[in-house]
């Protein structure tokens, strides 16, 4: 599990992003009073369909929560451009992709499968 806390300067909210693998997906948890990010408190992205860039995630996060992520009229200050949020969850999503590629790696060069002759079956 990767967890990432913010301390922003721009609105002045603290903001903590988790992640963590589970089968085919990276599960993102945001713990924030932010009004924006508030209904988006749990993220599934698929491994094999990371967004490439921060852009997309945003486009992914957005699908997700079905609103857009821009500033609206309740919102005390434009933030949105400068928020860290999605950054900090596009760095968790990078970090569990490689951590997992590297997990497969050591548990294909590590645990071999041995098999005795009594095992096999004839057909």
């Amino acid at each position: 599990m990767t967890k990432i806390n913010l301390s922003s300067r721009i609105c002045g909210i603290s903001h903590t992003v988790k992640g963590r693998v589970e089968g085919d997906k990276i599960i993102i948890e945001i713990d924030t009073p932010c009004e924006k990010f508030r209904e988006l408190s749990c993220l599934e992205i698929p491994v094999q369909r990371l967004p490439d860039n921060e852009i997309n995630l945003v486009k992914e996060m957005e699908k997700q929560m079905n609103h857009s992520l821009e500033c609206t009229r309740e919102c005390a200050m434009d933030c949105t451009g400068q928020c860290l949020i999605p950054s900090a969850v596009f760095d968790v999503c990078l970090i569990e992709k490689e951590l997992t590629e590297e997990e497969l790696v050591k548990t294909s060069y590590m645990e071999v499968t041995e098999y005795t002759a009594s095992e096999y079956q004839d057909y």
